[in-house]
């Protein structure tokens, strides 16, 4: 009967045991522990000699105090160094400017009459360090800038002084034309006849109170250069707006407004010693 029964089943007792034997799960694999991970140490850059000098020189560096400079005039403070340069950048463009084109257009050998262009320029550079100075105590740049000239006992300084001080960019270029020239030249510096001679020594000439200038610039206490010390010790000075301007001036003292809110005014990081 037993075997009757395996036969009609058709199942061996292999098979029947293998179903009826429990199944074994499969081995999981051992998870693996996240390794914690080194975090890099990240090395120190290496600074330059130069920048660190130049921070030691940021961390030692003062401003300097009026009351440190001599003969500088009680009642005033320093202008910064943002309104000295914006200063010195618009007297140059509105005293000079014209200068630039004419000296393009003849290098570039175009045959053109600059008689009027210079008379105009010229007309420009008397009222800017001439007719202004003598009228409102202020050059252009001044305004734009809010400083002005004043003398070591706080008097405006004279317009004679913006018009000597002026006179320094046109003679630098007239002196180096000539210097150019006369090296151009080996054989004959001076020229061939009298006149050019004559030329050519008033164009060294001119560079002679340049050379005093920055000398006494450079290397004097004060720090005052020739015309400063000529008319009684001039300084740079902050000032205020013109008052109740109007017409240009008061296009001026708008401009001197947009100067200072886009902070062409503010002190920047290296200041100057040249107060002028």
């Amino acid at each position: 009967m037993g075997l009757l029964e395996k036969a009609e089943s058709g199942k061996t007792p292999k098979e029947t045991t293998k179903k009826n034997s429990p199944q074994k799960a499969p081995a999981k694999a051992p998870e693996k522990i996240p390794s914690k991970a080194t975090p890099k140490v990240e090395k120190p850059k290496k600074e330059s000699r130069f920048s660190r000098r130049r921070e030691k020189e940021k961390k030692t560096k003062e401003p300097k105090d009026p009351v440190d400079l001599p003969s500088f005039p009680q009642g005033f403070e320093l202008p910064t160094s943002g309104q000295m340069a914006f200063r010195r950048f618009v007297d140059i463009i509105v005293s000079y400017g014209w200068i630039f084109p004419v000296v393009g257009v003849f290098a570039w050998g175009l045959n053109f009459d600059a008689t009027y262009f210079i008379i105009g320029g010229t007309l420009l550079y008397i009222g800017n360090v001439g007719f202004l100075p003598s009228r409102f105590n202020r050059t252009i740049g001044n305004i734009v800038s809010r400083t002005k000239f004043v003398t070591s006992g706080g008097n405006n300084a004279s317009w004679a002084y913006t018009f000597l001080k002026g006179l320094n960019f046109p003679f630098a270029l007239i002196g180096l034309v000539t210097a150019l020239t006369m090296l151009s030249d080996l054989s004959s510096p001076l020229g061939d006849s009298t006149g050019s001679a004559i030329f050519r020594i008033i164009g060294l000439l001119l560079l002679i109170p340049l050379f005093l200038d920055w000398l006494l610039t450079r290397f004097s206490m004060a720090k005052r250069g020739l015309w400063e010390r000529i008319f009684g010790g001039v300084w740079l000075v902050r000032s205020t707006k013109t008052g109740s301007s109007k017409g240009w001036l008061k296009r001026l003292d708008q401009l001197s407004d947009y100067a200072e809110k886009r902070g062409l005014l503010a002190e920047k990081e290296e200041d100057t010693t040249n107060l002028d």
